[in-house]
Formats: structure tokens, sequence, C-alpha cells
């Protein structure tokens, strides 16, 4: 019998605020929200150690500024280099991972240039960053006083039930449910952190599509933690 292969990466639900957990990160979440409806503050700067979601939360700041109507434009900084960008036809501009440009002079003067063109236009300016701005090494003078100009928030991690119960809803957002047994299986075994879980949901998507399965403890133990040969 041939072997059914999922679609691509476009079925998967798009980033959303909504998907962002934690009762502590509330108030981030409102924040953005008012931001991108053109409303709030001006200038946010949202930071949190590696896979704690700062790249999901800038993209689901994206898709709800466009759910209102508004045009937000999204650049990630973590491999590439800092691009041209038309004002002219945005909105609001959310940056992601800005501490990766210190130590670059022309990232660095590119960032601060950026931060000025976006207040003088009034635009919103979300920016996410590993460090607190204290912390990031930037060599350009007044390049870390701008990134307070508005207020500065620290993503917190996700508690255990928490961490179960965005298992289980993006599991539900993918058409699949997740038995209570297998995912407290999932995250005592596996890697805990929010970007490992949604790759595990992401492969157990995939496995499930393919074999045609409902997930359950066994299903999902196989595909996630097969035993060795």
């Amino acid at each position: 019998m041939a072997t059914q292969l999922p679609l691509g990466l476009d079925a998967q639900p798009p980033p959303s605020l909504d998907g962002f957990i934690g009762a502590e990160n509330l108030l981030l979440r409102a924040l953005i929200a008012q931001q991108m409806t053109g409303q709030g503050e001006a200038q946010l700067l949202v930071h949190g150690a590696d896979a704690l979601g700062k790249t999901h939360l800038a993209e689901a700041a994206c898709f709800y500024a466009a759910t209102q109507g508004r045009r937000a434009g999204f650049v990630s900084l973590r491999h590439s280099a800092p691009p041209d960008l038309a004002f002219d036809a945005l909105d609001a501009l959310v940056l992601d991972d800005i501490h990766r440009l210190a130590g670059q002079p022309e990232g660095e003067f590119w960032l601060f240039d950026v931060i000025n063109q976006v207040r003088e236009r009034g635009l919103g300016l979300l920016m996410t960053s590993a460090l607190v701005p204290a912390e990031i090494e930037f060599n350009l003078p007044d390049l870390a006083s701008r990134l307070v100009w508005g207020p500065v928030l620290r993503i917190a991690a996700p508690n255990e039930a928490e961490k179960l119960e965005l298992l289980r809803r993006k599991a539900a957002e993918r058409g699949l449910s997740l038995p209570f047994d297998a995912a407290l299986y999932l995250l005592n075994h596996g890697a805990r952190d929010v970007g490992s879980l949604m790759d595990a949901i992401n492969r157990l998507d995939v496995a499930s599509f393919a074999a045609q399965r409902k997930l359950s403890l066994p299903f999902v133990r196989g595909v996630l933690f097969p035993a060795p040969d």
C-alpha cells in the first residue's frame, strides 16, 4: 500500500496571539494586540530566552494586524542582512532578534535609523530580543537608549499545566486528539521547551497522516521515542 504524505507547511494553522500561552503573558499579549490595531504603545520590546516563542509571537502579531485590516512588516534578523524597507506601505513593523545586530556597524546603524524613521512616521514598532536592552553590547552611541522608548516586557516561561494545555490545543488545531496520558508522556520524556514541544506536535501530525492512525500513547512513544534496534 502506498504511504500517504501530508500537505506542506501551508496546511498548518498560522501563529496566533491566543496560542501564546501563560497567565504571566496576558499583559504582553494585550499590549501587542493593542499596538497592532493602531492603539496603545507606539514601541514595544519583548525579551526572553531562546525557545520561549519570540518568533511565534512576532509572526502572530503580524497575522493579527492583518485581521484588523492593517499592514505589518516582519523582518527576521537571525540569518540575513537587514533589508531596505518601504515604510509608506506599512502601518507597523516587527523586528525579530535585534540582539543579533550587536557588533555589526552597518546593522546597528540600520536599527538606529529604522527606530527613528518609525517614530517620525507614527508607525507601530515591535522588537524581540534574547537579551534585555542593557545586556545587548551595541557600540553605536544612543542606540541602547532608543530601545527603551517604549515598554520592555519579559516573556514568561509556561508552567507544566500550561504546557500540557498547549500540546493538546496545538494538536486539536491540526484535527488531532492528543490523549492526556500521551501528552504527559511527551512532556516527561522529551525536551520541555516550547519550541521542541511544537516540533513534536508537527512530527506527530506528519506521522499520524502518513500512517492514518489516531494519536495514542503507544503511537506517540513509537514516533517520538522509538526503541533502539
